[in-house]
């Protein structure tokens, strides 16, 4: 016969089960929590780093002034030198990771155009000069750790110019049109750096929420001893994404948070609909014993269970049954 929960068996039973679901919330709420406290930390640092980055700039944006500089360079030194006074301000300002991540973009452009005011200098640098201007590219490019993970081939191209100019130094013509391409080189390198970096961050912050729900999904599996349909599926995923972030590849790791992010909820509710027929079995067959039903087979469904049992279904036990808060639903 077909059975389902009545009065206050039916309300227990939606209580447990509203109390998991509101304690898996809960849980989750306090994760939350704890990200944009880790996220509010890592804002902090980063504002500090990007802090010392304009700083430098605006540094050497001041030093490059002089009796060379004049006419068109010298209004575009100042053009940078207004653009770091907003990008200041902007810095202040901010509140979360795009918008830093925006005002990073900015410095890389700034100083990109710092750079080509000293590459139209080039022709008239001394070579002692020439040479301290590449040392300089060279320090702005040991200010990003991850650039060549992050564009391996951008980083090979900058490297083998970067190269190139330092070989041809001492000509002024050589160095002038080698150091104006390196510079161009070296601004489309960081600033494609600077997206995937951005990209990456992103993901990184996705890729967390979605492992952190799955833990959390597969712990209380695990405690409750339930094999869940699709959990090795969602545990490669988790692996792989592991993987593309360490290696730095965004694009991978962009569609892999996506993924591990699409795995959670039909663990979710996989989870909740076996511990629903878990609880439903568990009521039933404690309504049919002390009912006096000998019973062969509980087989729970969403709503309802089968019930099968030993003996004739009389008037008498059906009182009782409902009595235990089972009601019959049909009798075969």
């Amino acid at each position: 016969m077909d059975v389902a929960l009545a009065g206050e068996r039916a309300r227990e039973f939606e209580g447990e089960r509203r109390r998991r679901i509101e304690e898996r919330r809960k849980q989750e709420e306090d994760r939350r929590r704890a990200r944009a406290a880790a996220h509010a930390s890592r804002l902090a640092v980063e504002r500090e780093r990007l802090s010392g980055r304009l700083v430098a700039l605006a540094r050497r944006t001041e030093a490059l002034a002089g009796i060379r500089v004049s006419g068109t360079a010298e209004d575009e030194r100042q053009g940078v030198l207004r653009t770091l006074a907003v990008l200041g301000t902007r810095l202040a300002r901010v509140s979360n990771q795009a918008d830093a991540d925006a005002v990073h973009l900015d410095l890389v452009a700034a100083a990109r155009r710092l750079e080509a005011v000293r590459a139209g200098l080039a022709a008239a640098l001394a070579e002692d000069e020439r040479l301290a201007a590449l040392t300089l590219v060279e320090t702005r490019l040991d200010e990003w750790d991850d650039r060549e993970a992050l564009d391996a081939d951008g980083a090979q191209a900058v490297a083998d110019q970067l190269a190139a100019v330092r070989a041809g130094v001492a000509d002024t013509r050589t160095f002038r049109f080698g150091y104006a391409r390196l510079n161009e080189q070296v601004g489309e390198h960081l600033t494609l750096v600077a997206r995937r970096t951005a990209l990456l961050a992103e993901a990184r912050d996705s890729a967390q929420e979605a492992a952190e729900s799955l833990a959390a999904i597969l712990t209380e599996a695990d405690a409750l001893a339930v094999e869940l349909p699709g959990r090795d599926d969602a545990q490669e995923i988790r692996d792989l994404l592991a993987a593309h972030l360490a290696a730095g590849r965004f694009q991978e790791a962009a569609h892999g948070a996506v993924r591990l992010a699409g795995a959670a909820p039909p663990l979710e509710k996989a989870l909740e609909e076996h511990l629903d027929r878990r609880e439903l079995a568990r009521h039933v067959t404690e309504a049919a014993v002390l009912a006096g039903l000998v019973i062969v087979e509980v087989s729970p469904a969403a709503r309802a269970a089968r019930l099968a049992y030993d003996g004739d279904l009389t008037a008498e036990v059906v009182a009782r049954l409902r009595d235990e808060g089972v009601d019959p639903v049909s009798a075969q």
